[in-house]
C-alpha cells in the first residue's frame, strides 16, 4: 500500500518536490524531515511518499516497483518536479532519469550496479550524500558521478556511533548542502 502525504507553501508553489523513503526509512526519518521542510522554505510543494515495501523475486522487479511508485506519485502533475530519494528510493533513478528530474539521492545504493549506472549517467542536476561508513559508499563509483556529491561521518542512517554530536553536525551538513543546491534550483 502507498499515500501520500501533500503539503503547501504559502503562495505558489515553484514546483513539486516528490519525497521517496528507504525501505524502513520514512518521510519523517531527520533526513527526509529536514529535505521537506527545506523544500517548504524553498517555494516547493511537497509529496511524501509512505510505502508497505513488498517482497520482490529479484532486484529488477524492486527496481521496476519503485520507479512505479515515481511515476504515480507525479501522475497528472504538469509542473516542476524534483525528487529527493533515500536509499531505496534512489532505485526510482531510472525514470527520473528518463524524464530529467534533478534529484537529491540520500544514502543511494552506490554498490547496487542497478542504482549505480543510472547514477553515473544522470541527464539533469543531481546531488548525492552518503556516509563516509555507509556500507553502500563505492567511493570509485561515487567518484564517476556527474554532479555534486559529499560524504559526511555517519552510516547509512548518518548514526555516529559513540557520538550524538557529530551525528547532528553530519545532519546539519546534509541540510546546509541541500538548501544550497535546492537555492539554485527554486528560482522560476
Amino acid at each position: 500500500m502507498t499515500r501520500y502525504a501533500d503539503y503547501e507553501p504559502e503562495g505558489t508553489p515553484i514546483g513539486r518536490v516528490v519525497v521517496l523513503p528507504g525501505r524502513r526509512y520514512t518521510p519523517d526519518g531527520p533526513l527526509l524531515f529536514f529535505a521537506a521542510q527545506t523544500a517548504l522554505m524553498r517555494g516547493w510543494a511537497v509529496r511524501q511518499v509512505w510505502w508497505d515495501v513488498p517482497s520482490f523475486d529479484d532486484d529488477a522487479a524492486e527496481v521496476r516497483w519503485v520507479g512505479v511508485q515515481l511515476a504515480a506519485a507525479v501522475e497528472e502533475y504538469d509542473g516542476r518536479v524534483l525528487v529527493v530519494a533515500k536509499s531505496l528510493g534512489t532505485l526510482a533513478a531510472e525514470v527520473a532519469a528518463a524524464r530529467a528530474y534533478d534529484a537529491a539521492w540520500l544514502t543511494p545504493l552506490l554498490t547496487e550496479p542497478d542504482a549505480a549506472s543510472v547514477l553515473t549517467s544522470y541527464p539533469a542536476e543531481q546531488l548525492v550524500v552518503i556516509g563516509d561508513q555507509d556500507p553502500y559508499l563505492d567511493r570509485d563509483v561515487l567518484e564517476r558521478l556527474p554532479g555534486e556529491h559529499l560524504v559526511v561521518p555517519g552510516d547509512h542512517i548518518l548514526r555516529v556511533e559513540g557520538d550524538p554530536g557529530a551525528m547532528a553536525a553530519s545532519h546539519e551538513t546534509v541540510v546546509r548542502a541541500f538548501d544550497t543546491w535546492l537555492g539554485r534550483r527554486s528560482r522560476p
